[in-house]
């Protein structure tokens, strides 16, 4: 599972509807990669995290995460307060 998704989209106060009309990316395509059911093109996953990166100020999002095992998303202290 791509948890990593997860955690990005709902830090981004984002559905996986929104994040879909977003990033101009089919919403049960959005679900099958969070649920680690399918992986996207090297080619898509570039694209994807440049789109991810424009809804979120920190560009945190890389194009390997989609490759990677494990990624942690976190807020940093000044997100929170």
């Amino acid at each position: 599972m791509r948890t990593w998704m997860k955690e990005w989209r709902i830090l981004n106060n984002l559905t996986q509807q929104q994040m879909a009309e977003r990033i101009d990316i089919p919403e049960t395509t959005i679900a099958s990669y969070e649920q680690g059911h399918r992986t996207p093109s090297v080619m898509r996953a570039k694209e994807m995290s440049r789109r991810m990166n424009t809804l979120d100020k920190n560009g945190r999002v890389k194009w390997t995460y989609f490759f990677d095992d494990k990624v942690h998303i976190t807020s940093t202290p000044e997100e929170v307060s």
